[in-house]
């Protein structure tokens, strides 16, 4: 993998809202994460010189982007409407040994939400089981420090993943418990992907399955930060368990956080705030 520049601009993409990229409320945002996930891909190739993105490790391994961090924040995904004109620049740059990062701005108007992404290349030891995943060994000769906002994801992963933090999106560790749990097969048409991952965004889509399930909220708030952090991974044929941890509750935003299990590791760490609108 021969990386010639450290970060790479994407064209700017002006996008039209039709039917395929809208939702209930607005801006769908399981179109936006797929979308700039497929803007980030697209990205590492363009920084591996490559046409198109197509990765084998060292020893020959085909690999792929798996995400570790996404935050969706200040997002206003409500205010995007029926044939609307909107836009989405993205920026990927590398974030160390096989680690990549983007950010992402979409424009509607006046309205800017920021989405950030951050990835490591992975193989599978064993072909077809997910649960092999290992970090894909490349040699890149042109590592730098990563830009601040990819260094302070970076951060951001390892303090979520270890359990030492206190606070995050407002919601307390200490006050941790389990409030309600959901369990399901993922649908493998609907959630896995092209390369046979449970996909990113399908966390997202089992996130807001859950929270309509648990409280059926007639307000329907709008989506305003979103984060993930990704551990792992299952195949087709296994169960999920969410598992709704903390929540707080008040007149402007819903907030809570949520993780997710599979196969009795968890997988997952879902923060999610919603504003009233």
């Amino acid at each position: 993998m021969n990386v010639k520049n450290l970060s790479v601009d994407s064209q700017t993409g002006v996008y039209f809202a039709g039917m395929p990229q809208l939702a209930y409320q607005g801006l769908s945002e399981n179109w936006l994460l797929k979308e700039c996930g497929h803007r980030h891909w697209m990205g590492l190739a363009s920084l591996s010189g490559k046409r198109q993105p197509d990765f084998c490790d060292l020893n020959g391994n085909k690999s792929y982007a798996a995400f570790t961090a996404v935050r969706i924040t200040s997002a206003k995904l409500h205010e995007v409407v029926e044939n609307q004109r909107f836009s989405i620049s993205s920026q990927v740059s590398k974030a160390g040994q096989a680690r990549y990062y983007s950010s992402h701005q979409l424009i509607s108007g006046s309205d800017v939400s920021h989405i950030e992404m951050l990835s490591t290349f992975v193989f599978r030891r064993e072909a077809g089981n997910n649960q092999t995943v290992s970090r894909a060994n490349f040699i890149n000769p042109n590592i730098s420090e990563p830009e601040s906002e990819a260094s302070e994801l970076m951060q951001q992963v390892k303090i979520i993943r270890t359990e030492v933090w206190d606070k995050y999106l407002g919601v307390l560790r200490s006050s941790k418990s389990t409030l309600k749990e959901i369990e399901f097969s993922p649908c493998p048409n609907n959630d896995f992907n092209g390369a046979n991952f449970l996909y990113f965004a399908s966390f997202q889509a089992f996130i807001d399955r859950a929270e309509w399930a648990w409280f059926n909220a007639k307000d329907l708030p709008s989506i305003s930060d979103r984060h993930m952090f990704f551990y792992g991974n299952i195949n087709v044929g296994d169960k999920l368990k969410i598992r709704l941890c903390a929540i707080n509750n008040n007149a402007k935003f819903i907030t809570h956080w949520c993780e997710i299990y599979g196969n009795g590791l968890k997988i997952a760490d879902v923060f999610t705030r919603k504003q009233r609108i």
